[in-house]
C-alpha cells in the first residue's frame, strides 16, 4: 500500500510540473515567428467571387518559414500565388510554398506573389476586414487582418 501512495504522489508530481511547463510554454512545439503586416485585399470588381490579397510578411525568427497553406472563414479557398510574365503574356501559377528566409520578410503585391480567396463566401466592401490564416510546415497558424482597399 505504501508503494502505491508513493506511486502515486510521483506522478501528480510529475502531472503538475507538466501543466506548469504547458503554462509557461515551455515544451510548446509550435514557435510562430511571422508577422503579417499592411496587409489588404483589392476591392472586388461587381458579383466577383475571386479576390487577390496582399500583406508584407516579417519573419523575426532565426530560421526560415516555410507557409504551405492559407485559409479563410471568407472564402472557399485559399491559394498561394504567384503572377509572372511569360515572353510578353502575364501568367499566374499556384505556388506549393512560399519560403520567407530568416530575419527577412518577403512582400506579397500586385504582379508578384500573392494570396488568391477563391469561392467568396461573404460579399466585401471597401473598409472591410478579412481574417487570413497562413500555416506553416511546423503547424504555427498566423492569422492576418486584411482590409479591403478601394479599387483606385
Amino acid at each position: 500500500m505504501f508503494g502505491a501512495t508513493a506511486r502515486s504522489e510521483a506522478q501528480m508530481r510529475t502531472v503538475v510540473v507538466f501543466m506548469a511547463l504547458i503554462a509557461a510554454g515551455v515544451g510548446s512545439a509550435v514557435a510562430c515567428d511571422l508577422r503579417v503586416e499592411a496587409a489588404w485585399i483589392r476591392e472586388p470588381p461587381p458579383r466577383a467571387s475571386t479576390l487577390a490579397g496582399f500583406a508584407t510578411l516579417v519573419n523575426g525568427g532565426s530560421k526560415p518559414v516555410r507557409i504551405v497553406a492559407a485559409e479563410s472563414r471568407a472564402a472557399g479557398m485559399v491559394m498561394l500565388h504567384e503572377s509572372m510574365m511569360h515572353g510578353d503574356m502575364a501568367m499566374m501559377r499556384e505556388s506549393p510554398e512560399l519560403l520567407v528566409p530568416a530575419g527577412g520578410k518577403v512582400e506579397l503585391a500586385p504582379g508578384g506573389k500573392h494570396l488568391m480567396l477563391m469561392d467568396m463566401k461573404v460579399a466585401v466592401k471597401p473598409g472591410d476586414h478579412v481574417t487570413i490564416t497562413l500555416i506553416d510546415d511546423g503547424g504555427c497558424r498566423i492569422a492576418g487582418d486584411f482590409t479591403v482597399r478601394a479599387l483606385q
